[in-house]
């Protein structure tokens, strides 16, 4: 038994994208903690904080795309997929900040991807009752019964393949240039790290928020789509 926790505490014995996980979530956990305490000294009679412009900004949008799919719900889902998107932009980026990229192993896209799924199927589940689920799978017509369900199951591996095939590619491109261009990338590779790490990992970010928020959609009730602000 101590050898195992020996074993399980070696920190060399932990895969580098599991590693670099477990920092972005530490940090992003503690910068939020942080943030909240600060954002509830700001006055919300006064005039809007430059430093917290663009956080509202784009929290507005997210909740903003969210209510107009999901409905009356939008509360509960607003919060999963903007801390979803914070945590995939940041890992994509991870390179930046000279860390191990967690979306370009493949376990990370799945763990990501399995939970989306989830959260969809809960949605549908919450929106037409069990039965009401269930149903759904024979529509239009219960021949299509097999082809609803193998639908539903690629679902996650289509979310995790295209995540995780679009930034190993990013990753792959910029290693081919990098070995094409020899001594003189040192003065290109910036600019390609700008568009590949953080042009290309925000763009991998909006299409797996917003692939799993639309299918999120198609599992509520249209009756609970309509949202009154």
């Amino acid at each position: 038994m101590s050898e195992f926790w020996r074993s399980f505490c070696d920190l060399g014995t932990i895969p580098k994208p599991v590693a670099s996980t477990i920092i972005i979530v530490v940090v992003l956990s503690i910068v939020v903690v942080l943030l909240s305490f600060k954002i509830k000294k700001v006055d919300p009679l006064k005039k809007l904080p430059l430093w917290l412009t663009p956080i509202v900004l784009v929290v507005d949008i997210v909740n903003n795309f969210i209510k107009q799919n999901i409905g009356k719900r939008w509360k509960f889902f607003a919060s999963w997929y903007f801390s979803i998107a914070v945590f995939i932009f940041l890992s994509n980026i991870s390179a930046v900040y000279l860390l191990e990229n967690p979306t370009s192993y493949i376990m990370i896209t799945a763990a990501l991807a399995i939970s989306s799924f989830c959260i969809i199927q809960f949605a549908g589940i919450v929106s037409n009752g069990f039965l009401g689920y269930l149903k759904g799978f024979l529509s239009p017509t219960p021949v299509m019964l097999p082809m609803n369900i193998i639908s539903e199951f690629s679902l996650p591996i289509s979310l995790c393949l295209r995540l995780f095939g679009n930034i190993v590619s990013g990753s792959v491109i910029s290693i081919l240039i990098k070995g094409f261009l020899g001594w003189s990338a040192t003065i290109v590779m910036p600019f390609i790290n700008v568009v590949f790490d953080i042009g290309f990992g925000l763009i991998q970010t909006i299409v797996f928020v917003i692939l799993s928020i639309i299918f999120t959609s198609m599992k509520i009730n249209d009756e609970e789509k309509i949202y009154s602000y």
